[in-house]
């Protein structure tokens, strides 16, 4: 075993609200005296996971080749109670990014051998369901829109805030100025007029994940649908950020699977804090469950936050605008992470495979949309 890390206990639930009332009442106004909105904790689930990364194609001759692979690590609803890098082709150290948050498993490889490179890492999760019940919130306190400026940034490449999505965020809210109301009205209306490729086919499967093409084509991928309503929330001063990871879902315990890639957006209410939601999944979620949106369902693993960031250490390449599965440059030329146009595989891959260990949910609860 080359690298362990262990956790002494888990974190209850109670343990992870006051944690969670801490950070978002430090960034409301000392002159407030609104009660928080605390989230209903539905789920818990622990699963035993290996992730494995593949690096092909790597050309005869190479001199230097540089990875840098998320991997699992603490997060808002995500504990990782154990770890250890099982397989790995060089130099290596878990790096905490400085810009997106999340640590890579970084690898400096001299003189590799041509083919393929593989890293892998063992872990053990746990991941809580949860549902802010936004639709209670009667009053909020103030927001103090100066410790936000990153997540509001309305410039921000492929979330950009121009005249179309100031016109569709001003429709979509009318009059209405409350924070959380205005977020809710927002995702409701991405659900209303993007679709996912998995609701309609014809749409993009993978793409950049922009909102303006998100806007030409009614639709794509995730991160084209949570891209627009970044754009849309930060026209309407709401802070907004991007989360991403993959999912684990029941019917693929077991097997070895590509689980792609999977985004979703929190975006901060007052007396809330950090909300999450994945539109995509509450979208093609029950519309009888009352827990679809303003929820995350405990099926999935986060690994980093944010995109068009520079990684640490620094790639030779610039800023990362699209990331499916890590980042690799071949003698300081960045690896395409998509796929390619006839559908080929990316040259940079990743399987998973995991064992759920437990899953509480209170007997008759609607389960969370996965």
């Amino acid at each position: 075993m080359i690298f362990r890390k262990q956790l002494s206990r888990v974190l209850t639930a109670a343990s992870v609200t006051v944690a969670f009332a801490f950070a978002s009442s430090a960034l409301l106004s000392a002159k407030t005296s609104s009660a928080p909105i605390d989230p209903d904790f539905l789920e818990t689930r622990t699963v035993k996971l290996t992730q494995t990364v593949r690096l092909a194609e790597v050309p005869e001759g190479a001199k230097t080749v540089k990875m840098w692979v998320p991997i699992p690590t603490d997060r808002n609803w995500q504990r990782v109670l154990d770890i250890s890098v099982s397989e790995a082709p060089g130099k290596w150290e878990i790096v905490p990014q400085e810009e997106g948050r999340g640590s890579f498993l970084y690898l400096d490889v001299k003189d590799p051998k041509p083919g393929e490179l593989k890293v892998a890492v063992n872990c053990l999760i746990e991941r809580q369901g949860v549902h802010f019940p936004l639709e209670q919130v009667e009053s909020l306190p103030s927001f103090q829109a100066e410790l936000f400026k990153e997540s509001l940034n309305p410039a921000a490449p492929l979330m950009l805030v121009d005249d179309k999505v100031r016109e569709i965020a001003a429709e979509a809210c009318g009059s209405e100025t409350d924070i959380a109301k205005q977020a809710v009205m927002l995702v409701h209306k991405v659900a209303e007029i993007a679709d996912h490729y998995s609701k309609d086919p014809t749409k993009p499967h993978c793409g950049r994940g922009s909102a303006q093409d998100c806007l030409v084509n009614g639709g794509g991928c995730c991160t084209d649908l949570h891209s627009l309503f970044i754009a849309l929330a930060r026209a309407k001063g709401i802070a907004a950020r991007m989360q991403y990871g993959y999912r684990l879902l029941d019917a693929k315990e077991g097997s070895e699977f590509d689980p792609g890639y999977r985004c979703w957006v929190e975006y901060f209410v007052p007396g809330a804090g950090w909300v999450p939601t994945d539109i995509v999944a509450a979208d093609n979620a029950d519309e009888a469950n009352p827990y679809k949106w303003s929820s995350l369902g405990p099926y999935r693993v986060w690994l980093w936050e944010g995109r068009s960031f520079n990684l640490t250490p620094k790639n030779e390449s610039g800023p990362v605008h699209t990331m499916l599965c890590g980042w690799a440059e071949i003698d300081g030329k960045a690896v395409d992470p998509l796929p390619g146009l006839d559908g080929s595989a990316p040259q940079m891959t990743r399987t998973v495979s995991f064992e759920v260990l437990s899953h509480d949910r209170p007997e008759g609860a609607p389960k969370l949309p996965e």
